[in-house]
Order: structure tokens, then sequence, then C-alpha cells
């Protein structure tokens, strides 16, 4: 790929200051017009060291309102980076709508240098580029805008220009210990980038390459590209809101998914003597394992889902007195503030998944999309319908880092939900865990049912299956929470 570019391609000054400034103003215009429309960008630099990306960038960003851009330089993890998924330091970077989110080097530079200095195994390798493309897909069918440059220099450019750089001694900012091999080794390093730019040049996110010899051919190459990105990017926004105007929502017939909860038993119980007796065995060990998790730096994700009333709070309180505090942490999940409206959904998920070692439970999750913003119509159908494969990407990209997945469904009949509603109304000091929303959801009992049958055929994984728990009985439904728990990691550390 690489090799076929015309690296001689150039620009004299006069042409180039007559082209960057007409370009120039378009790329203002342009801005303007994708911040009113809501639409996110996100513009990735890659390419050769020496190959002019900072003198290329600034001038990229001299048009730009400021007030409307944030500008990344991807260098060197830190400490808490390391302790997440390559792709979580970038998920929590991307823009709100009408936003433009500039990165100066990227997720695929993170990518090659581990796989080149570490010598990762290829199926690691191949794995953390899937997780790449995934991103990339879920943040363009969301409505993001993505464009990707790969500035490329010959071997000569690049050691004329970095001895340049040395003679006038200027540091090579970026050119961290780590990519000293990176600097040297253009030669080896071809294949592996031209790998990596061939596996992610895909319809919705592709690759520009930009002959960056000649620093004023590389600008303007850049800002047309991104010109003509924006405007089709703004046509098609055009085009989608004049369909939905012109066509009202049809009616979907529920999908027939088998009743996976209709087989759930929810007779079953444990006596008091036996829950105290396991729930004081079943903490110890979890107790134990805790340790053991953090002294292996593997993460735990436990998410409870379920019915309103079904024990969900009950159950992490059981979970939590076993517990270290500085090693676990409880995230509630309710209703999106207006700053995680303006993200892709899946954002302010990403910003709460545990550090290696540590512990995240997550009381209600993501599958809010595929269950209460579906049977409320909170979104779109297209949406939630495309949120099941986003979801199971989303933890396949957990487990593949190492995380331990624990998906708990907490399911009682209801019958049962009406009388804990009923106790919850009557006992002062749980007057405020019922409200006009569990009963409104009440009344919408069997679309939640369907939406929840649908969610645990999709989204239950070898890598994230779900355990129902018959909750009509807390005793014997906090039991089963701490067994499963215990019993999930106990296994994972006998597979390690």
């Amino acid at each position: 790929m690489l090799e076929q570019v015309d690296l001689s391609k150039k620009m004299d000054k006069d042409e180039y200051e007559k082209m960057s400034e007409e370009l120039g103003i378009h790329l203002g215009e342009l801005q303007r017009e994708a911040w009113e429309m809501g639409i996110p960008i996100i513009v990735v630099f890659e390419g050769w060291h020496a190959s002019g990306m900072a003198e290329i960038i600034n001038r990229f960003l001299m048009p730009l309102n400021p007030m409307g851009f944030e500008l990344y330089t991807t260098g060197k993890t830190c400490i808490h980076e390391e302790k997440k998924p390559l792709i979580w330091r970038f998920w929590t970077k991307i823009p709100k709508k009408g936003g433009i989110a500039i990165f100066d080097r990227s997720w695929y530079r993170r990518a090659i240098i581990e796989h080149f200095s570490k010598d990762i195994p290829e199926k690691e390798f191949s794995d953390c580029l899937n997780g790449l493309t995934y991103f990339e897909r879920q943040l363009a069918d969301d409505g993001y805008l993505i464009i990707k440059f790969f500035l490329h220099i010959s071997q000569e450019k690049q050691q004329k220009r970095l001895e340049d750089i040395r003679g006038r001694g200027v540091p090579l900012f970026l050119a961290e210990e780590e990519e000293e091999d990176y600097i040297r080794e253009y030669q080896r390093l071809m294949p592996l980038i031209e790998k990596v730019l061939e596996r992610s040049d895909i319809s919705h996110a592709p690759w520009t390459i930009v002959e960056a010899n000649d620093l004023n051919f590389a600008t303007v190459k850049v800002m047309v590209t991104f010109i003509r990105a924006v405007e089709e990017g703004i046509s098609r926004e055009e085009e989608q809101r004049k369909r939905k105007t012109e066509h009202a929502r049809e009616c979907t017939i529920p999908a027939l998914c088998p009743s996976i909860l209709e087989k759930t038993d929810l007779d079953r119980s444990l006596a008091k003597s036996e829950y105290e007796e396991k729930k004081k065995e079943y903490q110890e060990r979890l107790s134990s394992l805790q340790y053991q998790l953090f002294m292996q730096r593997r993460p735990v994700v436990i998410v409870f889902e379920g019915w309103d009333a079904s024990g969900k709070g009950g159950c992490i309180r059981r979970l939590a007195q076993a517990l270290n505090p500085r090693l676990y942490r409880v995230v509630p999940v309710g209703v999106p503030s207006d700053i995680e409206l303006a993200h892709h959904y899946m954002w302010r998920f990403y910003k709460e998944i545990p550090e290696a070692g540590h512990i995240a439970i997550f009381d209600r999750s993501w599958y809010g999309r595929v269950l209460v913003e579906r049977a409320e119509n909170l979104c779109e159908e297209q949406q939630w319908k495309r949120a099941y494969r986003e979801i199971n990407e989303f933890e396949e990209i957990l487990a593949n880092y190492g995380t331990i997945m624990i998906k708990f469904w907490m399911h009682i009949d209801k019958d049962e939900q009406l009388r804990r509603f009923k106790k919850r109304e009557n006992t002062p000091y749980k007057k405020w865990k019922i409200t006009e929303d569990d009963w409104k959801n009440r009344d919408k009992w069997g679309l939640y049912k369907d939406a929840a049958n649908e969610m645990l055929q999709k989204t239950s994984t070898t890598y994230a299956p779900w355990t129902i728990v018959e909750g009509n009985n807390k005793k014997y439904a906090r039991i089963k929470v701490l067994r499963t728990v215990v019993e999930t990691l106990e296994e994972k550390f006998n597979e390690d």
C-alpha cells in the first residue's frame, strides 16, 4: 500500500498560501455548520516520526474556532491508563455532539508500538485491532464522522529531517524511550503498519494516505479531504432528517423470542439458619478472593439488572460487606445527564470500568438501552437493535483485557413485585424507594418482559454469560449471587 504512494508531489509557496486561505475560510464555515447540526467529528493523525505532523496539525487548526475542538496528543501510557483496556483512554475523549476531537497520534500508534516493542502474541494483537474497529463502527453508527490521516514520508526524508532536528537542538517530544525502535526500524515496521492500515481501512472510517515529503502539499490535502468528508457528512445528516419527517415511525411486530424467564422456578427458598451459615461461608471466601484479584491485577465487572424491587440493592450490600472498600466501587446508573446524552450512550459506561485488580458493581447498566429505552420508546428502534452487537463487543473488549464479567438478572413475578411496592409505600424509611416511574413501568410488564427475554438470549456469551436469579425469596437470591460470584472467581483462577 505505502510503497505505491507517489512522494514526489509538491506545491510551491504562492499556490499554497492562496489555496490555504480559501480552504481555511471554508473550514471555519463547515465547523460552524456541523456544530449547529450536532454532528460530532473525530480527526486522527498518524504517521512516521518527522513526517511534519505537528506543523500540519497546527496549520489545520488555525482556521478553526478553538471553542469547538479539543486536541489530544497521545504519548506513553501513564500508570492509571495501563490499568485499563487500550481503548478506554480514547472512549473517554470522544467529542460531544457538534464538537471536534483531534488526535495527534491515536489508538493505532499505541497498538503498533505495544505490538512491536513487547512482541505480544498474534491473537492478542488481532483482538486489539478488532476492538479498534468495533470502536470506530459504533461511533459511526451513532452519527460520528471519523476522518483518518496517515502522513507518509520516505526513509531518506525521515533521516534528513531527524538530523536537521537534532542539529538545531530541538527535542523529539514524542520520541520517548519506548519509541526509539519505532524511529530506527523504518523497514521492519513497514509491513506491520501496512497490515494495520489494511485491517482498519473501513467504509465508515477510511484512511487517507497523505504524501508528506512536502509539507505544503500535505497540508492542502488534509484540508481538502476534511472539507469533502464534512460536506458529505452534512449532506447525509440532512437527508436522514428529511426522511424522518417524511415517514412516521412504523409499528413493529414484537420479537418472538423464546420466553427464557417463564422457565424460572420462583418457588425456590432458603431457611434463615441455612442462609446465615452459607452467607458467612461465601463472604469469607469472597474476601480472600478479592486480594487474589488485586495481586493478579484482574479487574471484575458485576452487573445487576432486573425488575423494580427485585432485590438488587440487598444482593449488592451482601457482596460489599465482604469487600475492602479501597478495591471496589458500586456504580448506580440512573437517568443520563445532558452531558451524557450529548455523547454516544456507551461513553458514560466506559468511564466507569474498573482498574486492574479492582471490582466495579453496576446497579443497572448499559443494558438500559435494550430495556428501559426500548420499552419507553426513548430511542429509535434501529438504535436498540444495534445495541445488542455493541454491548457484546464492549464486553468482549473487557474480557480480552482479562476482565471477569458476571451478570445477574434478578427475577420476580408480578404478584411479588406488587407486595414489595406496597410494603415500601407503607414503611416510612423505605418510601424513597418507590416512585411514580415504578408504577408506570409495572403497567408495561409485558413490554419489559419481552425486552428482557430478547436481551438474555442475544447477550449471554461465553465470555459474559447471564445468571438468572430466582428472587421471590430474598435469602435464596442473595446466596445464589454470592455463590455465583465466588465460584466464578475461583473457576477463573483455576483456569489460569
